[in-house]
């Protein structure tokens, strides 16, 4: 290699080590992951609808208690390519373990087990959280399905004060004993992970150099696995078997001798109720819907019915946790629900008058917001059967909801902005 060369490598290695080191001194703005945008459009509309969640205690200190709490409908559109929901687990999504879960609870039932869902029922859960890790962290109910995976719900912010080393967890054991989980067997379990270390580090390090691997390597390459294995290998291999064998056995008599009481995993299924169906006089479906593209805004023509004896006003559209609203919703929204998940152009009508008892319209509904492409819902497009599916709030004159779950094909369209 001539001095050229020489040059030319050495100022391309000084670049990309210069590069690395700078690019943390300029590079500041800090990266606030959302994974749930990953997630299909599909799973994200078409499975879970999320409703009234709420963050209790965005700002909690170490050591205090605090809720992730609302509703959920099992859409009627499930998707065929989704695993239908006969095992199912409540759980929360986290930027790790920043919470201790103390608790979860479906309809008032213990979920400390997983259990069966039906499609096209609602249910009201509340999880109940312990602060751990201080930080700004962004957390989400999360709805787990056996063979499909989570399927994340929207996202809040949550901080945490405090220091971590004031954080304890004490357990009082059925047999009367107390002792904070956080450190209880900490010491116990680096010993054994030292300890089998060890033992694998004596396992290969025995072969290593009986002889070194590269010979071992041409050895069994052309003469085979045979000639390299002597009585003394045999010896130690089955040594090295009855020793492990025993260190196991000694091993669980011991901590079962220590610890006689103690509760097997648990291996039942929770038995839930999903919540009773309240009369909803107020009908409504889905003619016609289509997603202009260039315009980022979903298109719907409702028929609906009135056969309540109020007047009712459509306030809210919501999917994947993503909330579009008019004059009316906009006064029932939750002023703490994340700013960023609610649409800022929000939902416009043809129609914006109340429908009375007994009318029957149709509704050209409109959310247009670039939330669209933020969320990636718009991705549905490229989905094989292009499906949407969500909420739709209603109040009737005395304040009462009505929420009618509706869902359709969509047709994408191209028009030309400000058409």
């Amino acid at each position: 290699m001539n001095a050229k060369h020489l040059f030319k490598h050495f100022v391309i290695g000084f670049c990309g080590v210069a590069t690395l080191a700078l690019t943390p001194a300029f590079d500041i703005t800090p990266a606030f992951a959302h994974g749930e945008r990953s997630q299909e459009p599909f799973l994200r509309m078409r499975t879970v609808n999320w409703y009234d969640t709420q963050w209790v205690g965005k700002s909690t200190a170490i050591n205090d208690v605090t809720e992730l709490k609302g509703k959920f409908h099992l859409s009627e559109d499930w998707p065929r390519a989704v695993v239908k929901p006969v095992r199912t687990f409540i759980n929360v999504g986290s930027p790790s373990s920043v919470f201790l879960r103390l608790s979860s609870k479906v309809n008032g039932t213990p979920m400390f087990v997983s259990g069966p869902m039906e499609i096209g029922r609602d249910y009201e859960y509340v999880v109940t959280l312990k602060a751990r890790l201080p930080g700004h962290h962004h957390i989400h109910p999360m709805f787990a399905v056996k063979d499909a995976g989570p399927i994340a719900g929207p996202g809040g912010w949550m901080d945490i004060t405090g220091n971590y080393a004031d954080f304890t967890n004490p357990i009082k054991t059925l047999t009367g004993e107390t002792f904070d989980s956080e450190t209880m067997g900490t010491a116990t379990g680096i010993m054994w992970h030292l300890f089998w270390a060890a033992v694998a580090i004596l396992w290969v390090g025995w072969y290593m150099i009986r002889p070194m691997y590269l010979v071992r390597a041409r050895v069994l390459a052309a003469y085979g696995d045979e000639i390299l294995l002597d009585p003394i290998d045999r010896k130690f291999g089955a040594a090295m078997l009855v020793f492990v064998l025993v260190v196991v056995t000694v091993g669980y008599l011991a901590a079962d001798a220590r610890h006689p009481v103690s509760v097997p995993l648990q291996a039942g299924e929770a038995k839930i109720k999903p919540l009773p169906i309240k009369p909803n006089p107020f009908v409504v479906e889905v003619t016609h819907a289509e997603y202009d593209v260039p315009g980022r805004a979903l298109r719907m023509t409702l028929h609906a019915t009135n056969n309540g004896t109020e007047p009712v006003t459509i306030g809210e559209f919501t999917t994947a946790g993503i909330r579009f609203t008019n004059s009316a919703g906009a006064a029932k929204l939750d002023p703490n629900y994340p700013a960023e998940l609610v649409a800022a152009a929000g939902l416009t009508m043809d129609k914006e008058a109340a429908i009375l008892p007994g009318q029957t319209v149709d509704v050209n509904i409109e959310s247009k917001d670039v939330l669209w492409e933020v969320q990636r819902l718009v991705d549905i497009l490229h989905d094989p059967d292009q499906r949407f599916a969500g909420l739709l709030m209603s109040w009737t004159e005395s304040g009462e909801r009505l929420i009618n779950p509706i869902w359709a094909p969509v047709l994408p369209v191209f028009t030309r902005l400000g058409a």
